[in-house]
């Protein structure tokens, strides 16, 4: 892993509520960077010297030699980072931990977010285009509708509230679609308890699923131990793992999901 670089701010919006879309130019990390991979952020200055914040890849811009991160503002830190503008530099570290699998093996797909859980998918739903169906969830308003479809053709929308798509839960059409077809593994970023769902589907279901874990970092490089979650190992003995560096992307039957 190289040192922190200090990158570009080409755009810094709000595409939705507190959800912001942030493009910075990094021609050479646009290169290395896979889908499912992270960044650790400085989103502090001299005066407000807070950890850095780990935020995920959702897509690149190769013709630009852009990338674009995608993040909430819930707190101080990201508070101050929808603060940048244009032409302000901003300390990034990275492209951190593992991504999901990308191999030609996988001709049929479901990839599955929820909330800003989509944001990390939507470089993924690039890579296997036409050969994936994208579940997307939210509880009412939408966002990064139209970079999945650009991405992918076969984009089914869930809102809680009914909005748009089908009324409920994402993980709900995701179990009946697997009913009815076959995939050859499943994708899936959100929050801990949809993604316990999801993977509940798959086991039943006899499909493998990668899912991506949602855990506070510090360091960001496996060095502080906070983010450790349990894992099964292959003798089905608990073990903890550093989601920033062994994940954040794991196989679902390796989570312990009640820890």
């Amino acid at each position: 892993m190289k040192g922190p670089k200090m990158l570009k701010v080409i755009e810094n919006k709000p595409i939705a509520g507190y959800v912001y879309s942030l493009k910075l130019h990094a021609p050479e990390l646009c290169e290395r960077v896979l889908p499912g991979q992270f960044f650790h952020i400085k989103c502090g200055g001299d005066k407000f010297p807070l950890l850095r914040r780990p935020i995920s890849l959702s897509y690149t811009l190769m013709e630009e030699g852009c990338m674009v991160l995608v993040y909430r503002v819930q707190g101080q830190g990201t508070k101050n980072l929808s603060s940048r503008r244009p032409g302000d530099p901003l300390d990034v570290l990275g492209p951190l931990g593992n991504g999901f699998e990308i191999t030609n093996r996988h001709q049929r797909v479901a990839i599955v977010g929820g909330g800003i859980g989509i944001a990390p998918l939507v470089e993924l739903a690039g890579v296997y285009g036409k050969r994936a169906v994208v579940f997307a969830g939210f509880r009412d308003e939408t966002f990064l509708i139209e970079g999945l479809q650009q991405r992918s053709p076969d984009v089914r929308i869930a809102t809680e509230d009914g909005s748009v798509g089908y009324k409920g839960f994402v993980t709900d059409i995701l179990a009946q679609h697997l009913k009815e077809h076959r995939f050859d593994v499943v994708f899936a970023c959100g929050p801990r308890p949809m993604l316990q769902r999801v993977a509940e589907a798959c086991r039943k279901a006899l499909v493998m699923c990668q899912v991506s874990l949602e855990q506070r970092m510090a360091c960001g490089v496996g060095a502080c131990l906070g983010c450790s979650c349990a894992v099964k190992d292959t003798d089905g003995s608990l073990q903890y793992v550093r989601v920033c560096k062994d994940g954040p992307v794991f196989w679902s039957e390796e989570v312990c999901w009640d820890e």
